[in-house]
């Protein structure tokens, strides 16, 4: 009999560090330090993995529908997806896109993350609205890597 696992809360948190200097003679820095945590309950399945860009074009790294047929993550289960540019100099565009070339894309800098919270975002490119996201993609450099984290329930 093999073992089950048991779904757990995904905390996050997101710390901002910045103390700008005041130099006004008795106090020197304001502080704009903040701490967000968020919570995704019931998690149960997560998926990390470190991707290295073959070329320039715009790659699937991640396909979104509505059952796991051909490796798919379940669009509706998804809590949280982040996705990391491992790239020290290179930015690199990540984006949502469906079936009708609706797509919305960011371009995230070198050492940086995106947060996604879901799989619905606005976007227009030639379609209607982006509602349900069928994959996740991303374009940056040849060789460029880049970390993606999916936890769903």
């Amino acid at each position: 009999m093999g073992t089950e696992l048991t779904a757990q809360t995904l905390t996050v948190t997101v710390t901002e560090a910045l103390a700008v200097d005041h130099a006004n003679g008795s106090t020197n820095d304001i502080d704009f330090a903040q701490t967000y945590t968020h919570t995704y309950g019931s998690i149960a399945n997560v998926s990390k993995r470190i991707i290295k860009l073959a070329n320039t074009n715009l790659t699937e790294i991640a396909t979104l529908g509505s059952d796991t047929a051909d490796g798919a993550f379940v669009r509706a289960d998804i809590k949280y997806i982040r996705v990391t540019n491992l790239d020290s100099s290179d930015t690199l565009q990540v984006g949502l896109d469906d079936e009708a070339s609706d797509a919305a894309y960011v371009e995230v800098a070198a050492d940086s993350s995106i947060i996604f919270t879901g799989t619905k975002c606005e976007g227009d490119n030639g379609g209607s609205t982006l509602d349900n996201a069928t994959a996740l993609k991303v374009k940056g450099s040849a060789n460029q890597q880049l970390e993606l984290f999916i936890a769903s329930v």
